[in-house]
């Protein structure tokens, strides 16, 4: 039996998309033995991993206010960023019903970025959200998670495609790719948002390419729902449409999934 491992990325609101690619597996009755988490997957895979089925995790999501979940109150916030994350928590695990990885009904691996030891740390046993936290930790929004003397910040500095932190035993991937690299067009001008975002995700584009060349392209099938700039920070609304942008992206490939899982 080829063991097959699900990689969720990174990518805020956009990340919501992995539900909708969660909810074509579903369909096709493709199981998976293993995921790794960044950031936002980090969040849907743990959802996932808990038991929670994709018209579910849809359902939550969709009726969820983020801006009241992350608590812009002025005593949430520190000198870091915004500190107070007490009440998603709450809401993780009153969805999830779990507090621990071993309390998982998927092994789950979710990585972070020690920025003072300037390393990848991989999470997969302990305090769940405590990992949640540090994966998310986005540098400039949320403050750090300090654990002992070390700072831990947003995984996909490093890492937003997390395929290497999966268990030796994984031969297959399936991974949802939640960022959209798309081109700098400078024929209607740009402005200082253009400049700064396009060079982040030109950096984590390169990062993603170097990571993928070291996989066998035989092993793995890489899903990119096509997702626009205004899903950056969308409303509410605009929810069900990322998750269907996801559906869509991961029907395309469902054939070369059944193919490449064989």
């Amino acid at each position: 039996m080829v063991r097959i491992g699900l990689v969720l990325s990174g990518g805020a609101f956009k990340g919501l998309a992995h539900v909708g690619v969660l909810k074509v597996l579903e369909e096709n009755n493709i199981r998976v033995d293993a995921i790794a988490g960044c950031s936002m997957g980090a969040i849907i895979g743990a959802f996932y991993a808990a038991g929670r089925t994709p018209k579910e995790i849809e359902e939550f999501v969709v009726k969820q206010n983020f801006r009241s979940v992350l608590n812009f109150s002025l005593k949430s916030f520190s000198k870091l960023g915004i500190q107070d994350l007490s009440k998603m928590r709450r809401l993780i695990e009153g969805f999830t019903g779990v507090r621990r990885f071993n309390e998982l009904r998927i092994p789950l691996y979710i990585n972070a970025t020690n920025i003072t030891k300037e390393k990848e740390v991989v999470f997969s046993k302990g305090e769940l959200f405590r990992a949640i936290r540090a994966s998310i930790s986005i540098p400039g929004i949320f403050a750090p998670l300090r654990i002992g003397g070390d700072y831990y910040v947003d995984g996909g500095v490093l890492n937003n495609i997390p395929v290497s932190i999966l268990p030796k035993n994984i031969k297959k991937y399936i991974i949802s790719d939640a960022i959209s690299y798309d081109k700098l067009d400078a024929s209607k001008g740009i402005s200082i948002r253009d400049i700064v975002e396009k060079s982040i995700l030109l950096m984590m584009y390169r990062i993603t390419e170097s990571k993928l060349r070291g996989i066998p392209r035989k092993d793995y099938v890489l899903i990119q729902p096509r997702l626009s700039r205004e899903y950056t920070l969308p409303r509410e609304s605009k929810f069900r449409q990322i998750i269907k942008q996801g559906e869509i992206a991961a029907q395309k490939k469902i054939l070369e999934i059944k193919r490449k899982i064989r």
